[in-house]
């Protein structure tokens, strides 16, 4: 169990210094340096004195109040540290914003109380035991408010996510590499940690047992560290939203901010019109990499025009506008071609892996591919 913190420190403390070196760096990467790197040092602190710890769940001992004053607040900083982490990842802005600091206030407010309450109540300023009042009380109301906190930031956080995937959807034809599905998959991780606790926590509700899951919570974040450092690190090719956000805006405004005018029924059908023709001609939706702004530019319409006809007319975002092409594509030629193999039309038809194929595929026909291919094999 002791060496769990110590290799979660250090883990900690490599991880960041990676992101330090790192080349090119976003305003994610610094947010997870130092998160990495705050989260280190309570698990570091815990290394040192996890002896004296035993003792003090049993009664024997006092805590060091520099380590009771560190621990707490750690719970309070993880959630405002993951929204921050997702907030710069789906988002434009390149700097870290002063204002940002501000969801870190109900740490900074815990520590000033309790501070305060140490300095009023304990004869002796550098330990006291836990299980004295008004101690415990206090960890007894904090876990709860904590929790509600945590929950709070993480659905702000998969809200983000969400908010950013129907922003691709609406501009690129394919989500690999930048649809932030790890991303939401790490939030599920730590939302499901969050929950595990509150359940330890709702029918453990006497002292000992509430200080005792702190051992869970300390195994938890270093484990969720090993998984931001892969997230983080490892997968860098998943931080192409600083470049991504610069071609994602908001379709139907300026750049001024002026929503831009209705176009006209006319003009419109006659884009539309156009749109269709080009996409029986061309095959553009062929292109396994094709966005918004190329599409509009071998039809000579501003993206935002098509995009608005696309929404407005057709009653679809760009994506599925696309591959709802290559589905009728894949389908066409498995009724001609039975003998070339299904991964290999769906790369054809402009897919670019098999997951995303299977799941498109799937949205639009009710069917797998693997199915749908059976059943045109077995006409004559």
């Amino acid at each position: 169990m002791k060496a769990v913190f110590l290799v979660g420190a250090v883990q900690a403390l490599f991880l960041a210094i990676l992101l330090f070196s790192k080349k090119n760096k976003i305003t994610a990467d610094y947010i997870l340096a130092f998160w990495l790197i705050i989260t280190g040092i309570p698990l570091f602190l815990y290394f040192i004195n996890y002896d004296n710890y035993s003792l003090i769940l049993n009664h024997s001992k006092s805590i060091p109040t520099y380590l009771m004053i560190i621990n707490i607040p750690l719970l309070l900083i993880q959630s405002p540290f993951l929204f921050l982490y997702v907030n710069a990842v789906v988002k434009t802005d390149k700097k870290f914003k002063p204002v940002y600091l501000l969801n870190f206030i109900p740490a900074i407010l815990f520590l000033i109380a309790f501070h305060f309450l140490i300095d009023f109540n304990s004869e002796n300023k550098t330990a006291f035991n836990l299980y004295e009042y008004p101690y415990y009380r206090i960890i007894l109301i904090f876990f709860p408010l904590t929790t509600i906190l945590a929950f709070f930031y993480i659905v702000k956080s998969f809200l983000k996510i969400k908010k950013f995937r129907k922003k691709i959807q609406s501009q690129y034809s394919y989500t690999e590499n930048i649809d932030f599905n790890w991303l939401k998959n790490l939030i599920i991780i730590i939302a499901a940690v969050w929950f595990i606790l509150s359940v330890f926590a709702l029918l453990f509700k006497n002292m000992h047992n509430i200080i005792n899951i702190q051992d869970i919570i300390l195994i938890s974040v270093s484990i969720a560290i090993f998984i931001l450092g892969y997230f983080g690190f490892l997968r860098t090719n998943i931080f192409l939203s600083a470049r991504i956000n610069e071609n994602i805006g908001n379709s139907g405004k300026e750049k001024n901010g002026a929503v831009k005018p209705v176009i006209p029924e006319n003009e419109a059908k006659q884009i539309l019109e156009k749109l269709i023709s080009f996409m029986q001609k061309e095959k553009p939706y062929l292109e396994s990499k094709l966005t918004l702004k190329q599409l509009a530019d071998k039809i000579s319409v501003q993206p935002h025009r098509l995009s608005n006809i696309i929404n407005e007319h057709l009653h679809k975002n760009f994506f599925d506008f696309i591959n709802e092409y290559r589905v009728e594509e894949v389908k066409k030629q498995l009724s001609v071609n039975k003998n070339y193999t299904l991964l290999g039309i769906a790369y054809e038809c402009g897919f670019n892996s098999k997951s995303s194929f299977n799941r498109i595929f799937r949205n639009f026909t009710g069917v797998t591919p693997s199915e749908y291919q059976k059943r045109t094999n077995s006409q004559p």
